[in-house]
């Protein structure tokens, strides 16, 4: 067996919150090993689930598989960030049906389009969601069919509502695998933007069915805005950008997004 897969310590989680910690030193007694086989036991992180292999005076802890670890460091909210996650849980799962949307233009006209329409979803906010051996993430709010299929006809769907800070490219980059290899939608909501950049609203005449509006999402590996891959548009127009940009690039693709896109929010914000 692997080493990295036995632990030395190991935390019993019991009823009413209680906690206690284990060596495996403790497990030498076979009366510790009998009282506390079967109970919920983690790491110190509390995020990996460990079991005891009774082996006598070599009892140690083991787990089934490694510790992912956070692909991000905690975010601290603002009052205004956590009651837009609350308002828009509650709008979402009080809906019927909810149509995701973004505007085009025509004409120099915007024109509404729709991304993706659901019904019978369920969301949750604060979730994690494992997209690799190696790390997770958490989402703001996430949302999943409630039949669990997950599908490019159902794909589960992370919004992340934007209050200081674009995630940063390490962030980005798992996102960007994670869209490309599962059905999933990422949306950024921008409080700061509302309602000119996003916004939700009933539907005129639908009882109890909305809308979500957006600029900015992520699908199936790419950025996009509105209806275009960043890879699709043209920025020709932009006279400090000569050369082609290289989207093969992680680098590249993740700076290009940041001086092409989110410095036009920074501008408007003025």
């Amino acid at each position: 067996m692997r080493e990295h897969y036995k632990y030395d310590i190991g935390i019993v989680h019991l009823k009413d919150n209680i906690t206690t910690t284990i060596s495996r030193k403790d497990l030498e007694d076979e009366g510790i090993r009998t009282k506390y086989k079967g109970e919920k036991i983690t790491d110190k992180t509390g995020e990996l689930l460990l079991f005891i292999r009774n082996r006598g005076k070599s009892s140690h802890f083991f787990s089934r598989g490694i510790s992912r670890k956070n692909i991000r460091s905690r975010k601290n909210f603002t009052e205004d960030h956590k009651n837009k996650i609350q308002i828009l849980l509650n709008f979402l799962n009080a809906r019927d049906r909810v149509i995701i949307c973004c505007y085009y233009f025509e004409n120099k006209k915007p024109v509404l389009d729709t991304i993706f329409s659901f019904k019978e979803y369920l969301f949750a906010k604060e979730v994690k969601q494992s997209m690799n051996k190696l790390n997770y993430f958490i989402s703001d709010i996430y949302g999943i069919s409630k039949n669990l299929n997950n599908t490019n006809r159902e794909p589960n769907i992370a919004i992340e509502v934007i209050d200081t800070h674009f995630p940063d490219q390490k962030t980005f980059d798992y996102f960007r695998k994670a869209t490309s290899e599962t059905p999933l939608i990422i949306l950024f909501y921008y409080l700061e933007h509302e309602p000119k950049i996003n916004c939700m609203y009933n539907n005129n005449g639908e009882n109890n069915n909305g809308k979500l509006r957006v600029s900015h999402y992520m699908q199936d590996g790419s950025f996009w805005i509105g209806d275009e891959r960043i890879e699709e548009k043209d920025y020709s127009y932009i006279k400090t950008y000569k050369t082609a940009i290289d989207f093969t690039n992680n680098n590249e693709y993740y700076k290009a997004i940041n001086e092409l896109e989110l410095v036009k929010l920074k501008n408007n914000s003025r």
